[in-house]
């Protein structure tokens, strides 16, 4: 009995053969490209939040009317929810660049709340208030006076300088010997540009570092006042997805700063030994 393989079987058994032999060619520094690549894909992700109706769900702050809010015995707190009941469909969310109105089934996206102030008139019944405590202009608020993006793109822009000069490292080339053979040989990197290109990921990982810090110190002390001066009847979440964005970029921007150190301090070493 002939044992056969069909052409799709041998095209699959030949794309990893071919991956082979690319794997001495990979260096270290392009493990760290990669990771610097998925880190600024990250924060761009981040950045483009509830800019568009597919990003929706990346925001720093959602703010939304509580169906059933707690009784008080404050006079105020039951005008407040007197004034805001049956407004509990309507969530408002933000984001660095954006901003997006999520109403009856409906996702409403737009940079500025002005668009989604006019829907809510639109959409509004008679003469009730479909945004009885301004929780869009609340919004708008929040990203105005509390959300700095700039030290996001400044971030970015180190980052991609780090990989441009990690590009510039050399690889495997073929070198003539004394005996008139032929051997792979890889230099060493620059130290002028190894040293630039760390001081860029430094730079990237501090403001990512401190980025992160602030988005979440602020997107949760906005929610406790919220909560606190609307007496319960309004409510704030957290981002958990720009949450998870923001930290894992850090990750990965603290990983390869911490590998491309290792290397510099190890040619450092073996320059010194051989020397």
């Amino acid at each position: 009995m002939s044992l056969t393989s069909s052409p799709a079987s041998a095209r699959g058994l030949r794309f990893p053969l071919d991956l082979r032999r690319f794997l001495p060619y990979i260096g270290y520094h392009h493990v760290l490209m990669i990771f610097l690549v998925i880190s600024v894909t990250l924060i761009s992700i981040l950045i483009a939040g509830c800019t568009s109706d597919s990003l929706a769900g990346i925001y720093l702050l959602s703010l939304s009317y509580v169906s059933n809010p707690e009784p008080s015995a404050s006079n105020v707190a039951a005008s407040i929810a007197e004034v805001a009941v049956n407004r509990t469909s309507m969530e408002i969310r933000a984001g660095y660049m954006g901003m997006c109105l999520l109403v009856s089934g409906q996702s409403i996206c737009s940079k500025n709340s002005g668009s989604l102030e006019a829907f809510v008139r639109r959409t509004t019944i008679g003469d009730e208030s479909g945004d009885p405590l301004n929780l869009i202009h609340a919004a708008q608020k929040f990203r105005d006076e509390t959300v700095f993006v700039a030290l996001l793109f400044i971030s970015i822009v180190a980052a991609i300088a780090a990989i441009l000069l990690l590009a510039t490292f050399p690889g495997w080339h073929e070198d003539n010997t004394s005996n008139g053979s032929e051997r792979e040989v890889k230099p060493f990197p620059s130290r002028v540009v190894s040293r630039a290109a760390l001081g860029c990921l430094v730079v990237s990982c501090v403001l990512t570092l401190l980025t992160g810090f602030w988005q979440h110190l602020s997107s949760s002390s906005a929610t406790t006042m919220v909560k606190f001066f609307t007496y319960g009847v309004a409510t704030g979440h957290v981002g958990a997805g720009a949450m998870a964005l923001g930290w894992l970029a850090t990750f990965f921007l603290i990983v390869a700063c911490i590998g491309l150190l290792v290397m510099i301090l190890s040619i450092s070493v073996l320059s010194n030994m051989v020397g």
